[in-house]
């Protein structure tokens, strides 16, 4: 049987406690399941771990040139630094139309040995390219010239070469006033080279040079001169290396 209130303003106080706590209670259990119905927060994803630098690369280190006795030792008479001396006889002969018969040629010439395959060198020549009986046609090229020599697994060397220069043409015993006159030229050259001592070397030049002429100037007795003109030599090359 339900506890009769001695005063209304005690049974208001009950009711306002039970509400009171009714309604607490209903919040609670809605906070607690929007709490489930929310989304799970994102885990920030971890910084990837930065790559490890690569090692620096060892600097290359030159290796000590070898000196001149190492050099002289593997390379002979063709080692860096070494000059060749040399002088030089044999034939000569010009193409160009009218010329005559061949004759000889001789020379000197100078070379050093930018290291053991090229070499810069310079020559004087005086080739007697032809001749008609007493008459005579000349060229004294002084030039500058590369040489690349290569080594083959016996004594000797062959080499290529090629250069240019100052070509003076001149005729004898012609009775023409242009007896003579310069012109540029420029040559391809190869031969070979035997080495005799530790000091000495006997070589084979064949050069051929292509030589500026004087178009229509007419020599009585070798004819018409050309715009261009061939020039052949072999030469026997007799050398002193220091």
């Amino acid at each position: 049987m339900l506890k009769r209130y001695r005063s209304p303003w005690s049974a208001l106080a009950v009711m306002t406690a039970v509400f009171t706590a009714i309604v607490a209670l209903t919040l609670l259990q809605a906070s607690a399941v929007l709490a489930a119905d929310a989304p799970a927060t994102a885990t920030p994803a971890a910084t990837p771990a930065a790559k490890p630098a690569k090692p620096a690369k060892p600097a290359k280190v030159r290796a000590p040139e070898k000196s001149r006795a190492e050099q002289i030792a593997e390379d002979g008479l063709w080692a860096k630094n070494t000059n060749w001396l040399s002088v030089r006889a044999g034939y000569a002969k010009s193409k160009a139309t009218g010329a005559g018969d061949g004759l000889v040629g001789y020379g000197l010439a100078y070379q050093h040995m930018i290291n053991k395959r090229w070499a810069f060198g310079g020559s004087v020549n005086h080739d007697l390219l032809g001749h008609f009986g007493r008459s005579y046609e000349a060229s004294v090229p002084f030039t500058l010239e590369f040489t690349r020599h290569y080594k083959w697994k016996t004594a000797v060397r062959p080499y290529v070469g090629f250069g240019g220069g100052y070509y003076f043409h001149k005729y004898y015993r012609t009775a023409s006033d242009n007896t003579g006159a310069p012109g540029a030229g420029y040559f391809i050259s190869l031969g070979t080279n035997l080495p005799l001592d530790d000091r000495h070397l006997l070589g084979l030049d064949t050069r051929v040079s292509f030589v500026d002429g004087r178009d229509g100037v007419i020599n009585p007795v070798f004819g018409p001169e050309e715009s261009s003109s061939t020039l052949w030599t072999v030469k026997l090359n007799w050398s002193l290396a220091y």
